[in-house]
């Protein structure tokens, strides 16, 4: 695609650098919202945040070193010249994000799973934007497809899966989820726990049509330790829990009144993300407007 955005001389700006800056940019803007909203300390957890974003990518940067480390221990100052030799690691970086935020928590004496709830509504409005430049830039390519939907990626034979473009769909579904619900009342660690389900569900749905599948088992890994913090905070059982999720599942080809429930709930669910999108146009319109700018 467009690995290369434009050039400064003998500098060279990435794509996936531009977005992965904008993708930050917007997490931080996330944060800074739902500081506002549970009234925190706004530049204390706004600097917690900027700490546990660089601690994301020294893990990502040192995980990807790991990985391939047999062109890294020929050359150990590549672990630092980025623009030269980039990649990072999705895996090493939210283990280093979430270590950095655990330590920066015990060290201020501030509630971990309050900041984790923040942390992780911030992080899936950056890896959205992230996914973006990485499709741009061709890096967690798709496998070979022939697919009318398949593109062709930077550097790579043959038109393949558009990944990258289909996590940022599913991650960005997830934060407007994630998002109305943390802006509720709600019990403290259960958004992340949420996120962490939701991130775990979407890189097991994808990875079978990735070129690389190791992250089967990390993937598996963060479900399942987002289900057991779900259950852990919200005091729910999980056994009876899952029961009632099989009665309605079956329920909806067997059972005449679940069926017409489970109807009705995905009519108001679409009606209201509807309404949601419709208000939010109105507003964008009259903005436009006010500041003079003509749609042709």
């Amino acid at each position: 695609m467009f690995p290369v955005l434009f050039s400064i001389g003998a500098i060279s700006v990435s794509s996936f650098g531009v977005f992965l800056a904008f993708g930050f940019l917007l997490g931080l803007f996330l944060v800074w919202r739902l500081c506002r909203a549970w009234d925190l300390n706004e530049e204390k957890v706004l600097d917690l945040t900027l700490l546990t974003f660089v601690g994301g990518l020294i893990g990502a940067r040192v995980y990807f070193a790991v990985s391939n480390w047999q062109f890294f221990a020929s050359s150990p100052l590549s672990l630092i010249l980025i623009n030269k030799v980039p990649g990072f690691s999705f895996w090493g970086g939210i283990l280093g994000g979430w270590l950095t935020l655990f330590y920066l928590a015990r060290r201020y004496k501030m509630n971990f799973w309050q900041l984790a709830d923040i942390a992780v509504v911030g992080l899936l409005g950056g890896l959205v934007l992230s996914d973006i430049g990485c499709f741009l830039g061709g890096c967690n390519s798709g496998s070979v497809s022939k697919t009318f939907i398949a593109v062709s990626q930077a550097g790579l034979i043959g038109k393949r899966w558009p990944v990258q473009i289909m996590e940022a769909f599913l991650l960005w579904m997830s934060l407007m989820k994630v998002w109305s619900k943390a802006l509720h009342f709600h019990q403290t660690g259960k958004i992340a726990s949420l996120g962490f389900i939701y991130i775990g569900v979407i890189r097991l749905i994808l990875e079978p049509l990735r070129q690389d599948h190791s992250g089967v088992f990390f993937s598996a890994v963060l479900f399942i330790l987002g289900l057991t913090i779900y259950f852990r905070v919200t005091k729910q059982d999980p056994v009876t829990y899952f029961k009632s999720v099989i009665k309605v599942g079956t329920g909806v080809f067997t059972d005449a009144t679940v069926r017409t429930r489970v109807v009705q709930n995905i009519r108001q669910s679409w009606y209201n993300q509807k309404t949601v999108v419709s208000w939010k146009a109105r507003n964008l319109k009259k903005l436009l407007r006010r500041s003079n700018v003509k749609l042709s």
